[in-house]
């Protein structure tokens, strides 16, 4: 370990320790909040989540608040993702500074950091923020630290917040799906739509990302996901965590997964696929998901052991993603086209289908189970509502959401309630 290093990327990260002005962004993601709350408690704050959402801007805007209370190390570097390192970093901070919180960024790729951390954590009173873009490490480290940490996950921007970074300050929620209050709401904001409807659009195709939200370079876009985000994760994060023998094999299942959004998949098809044995395709996927580029679901069943015997859906995390990896341009994003994708943005746990092939692309499941069907098109026959109204009756619920390109309305059909809302009304009265 060469501690001049160490010690001088320490004063680096920590120009504040020095008196000099740390230059941190305005704009707060949502979950900076929730974060807040937790600061005064003795648990070890965990951020994680998908390369590039700003789990590093987040820490530092959480630190501009402590101020020289708080330091700050990053285990990016791949000199530093050392034990000895880790300690000599912790232990530097407490001789020298003396501080309540450490952030520690990225330590997921130091060896044994859990237990590193349970023992100071056990016996000096120091507050741990770390980060992740690897889940699987930091969910381990629950079992060993046993009610030490509690874990936050930073989602891509939502639409919300893509808007908000472009200037557009919004105030609206629905808690409840009223018809009435949707209406009042789109009333408000009709002379806008296409201003709306156009900055979707561009939401599904760079806005995963904060730093790519005023770009419209389609080159540098492209170019920024495919270098900094899946390249990294792919080629450096996960054999870092993993033994990975076939990074080709890798790349390769992502791509399917980015040309396969939404769709239904079989380990077994894969195999043939790629020429590869059932462990290894099972494995590559839980690793993609496990680095946040890809969400599994699973068709909605109150058995459990029907839940797992069926057939999964594959989602890629965010449709600008698949958009850089496959290189389409934004004249190629029509309506054939992103169906999948806008499918992939209101993927949760679940969706649904029967043997009859009757299917619902989304079931939440809170107090009350709720459909929605993305059909993000012009036009929107009966037979379009087939699976819905299938679940609907089935499970004996009253209300449907159809997701639509464009339509808002209500309609009544066989005692059932179905309401159609755009996309785009829809993400920001309810995510």
């Amino acid at each position: 370990m060469d501690r001049e290093y160490i010690t001088r990327l320490i004063f680096e990260y920590n120009l504040h320790l020095r008196g000099e002005k740390v230059e941190v962004p305005e704009f707060k993601r949502e979950l900076y909040s929730e974060i807040e709350k937790w600061l005064p408690k003795k648990q070890i704050i965990a951020i994680v989540g998908l390369r590039r959402t700003g789990k590093t801007t987040l820490m530092q805007q959480i630190m501009e608040e402590l101020g020289k209370e708080a330091v700050f190390f990053s285990f990016d570097e791949e000199e530093t993702q050392k034990k000895e390192v880790l300690l000599f970093i912790i232990n530097f901070f407490i001789n020298n500074f003396r501080p309540k919180y450490i952030f520690l960024d990225e330590i997921h790729y130091v060896d044994d950091w859990e237990g590193v951390l349970k023992r100071y954590y056990d016996t000096r009173n120091i507050k741990f923020v770390i980060s992740g873009s690897e889940s699987l490490e930091l969910s381990k480290a629950k079992a060993s630290l046993g009610g030490r940490i509690v874990t936050f996950k930073l989602e891509p921007l939502s639409f919300r917040e893509y808007l908000e970074l472009k200037g557009k300050k919004l105030e609206v929620r629905v808690d409840r799906l009223e018809i009435e209050k949707i209406e009042e709401i789109y009333m408000k904001f009709i002379t806008e739509r296409e201003f709306f409807e156009h900055e979707f659009l561009e939401y599904l195709y760079k806005g995963a990302f904060p730093e790519l939200v005023n770009e419209d370079d389609e080159s540098v876009i492209g170019k920024y996901i495919r270098e900094l985000v899946v390249k990294k994760i792919i080629y450096r994060d996960i054999p870092t965590i993993f033994e990975i023998r076939r990074k080709d094999i890798l790349f390769e299942i992502f791509r399917y997964a980015c040309s396969n959004s939404s769709n239904l998949f079989e380990i077994k098809n894969l195999c043939n696929v790629f020429k590869a044995d059932y462990e290894t395709i099972s494995n590559y996927l839980f690793y993609l998901q496990s680095a946040f580029l890809i969400k599994v679901t699973e068709s909605y069943s109150r058995s459990l052991a029907k839940r797992i015997r069926r057939n999964k859906k594959i989602h890629i995390t965010h449709p600008s993603i698949a958009f850089a990896v496959l290189s389409y341009d934004r004249n190629m994003l029509i309506e054939k086209i992103l169906g999948q994708y806008v499918e992939s943005i209101f993927a949760r746990e679940f969706f649904w289908r029967d043997k009859q092939k009757n299917e619902v692309d989304v079931i939440l499941e809170n107090k009350t189970l709720l459909p929605i069907e993305v059909k993000y098109r012009e036009q929107i026959g009966s037979s379009d509502l087939k699976g819905l109204l299938k679940f609907m009756k089935e499970f004996n619920i009253e209300r449907g959401i159809v997701v639509t390109k464009n339509l808002l309305e209500k309609r009544s059909i066989d005692k059932k309630e179905i309401i159609f809302i755009p996309a785009w009304l829809f993400l920001l009265i309810h995510e």
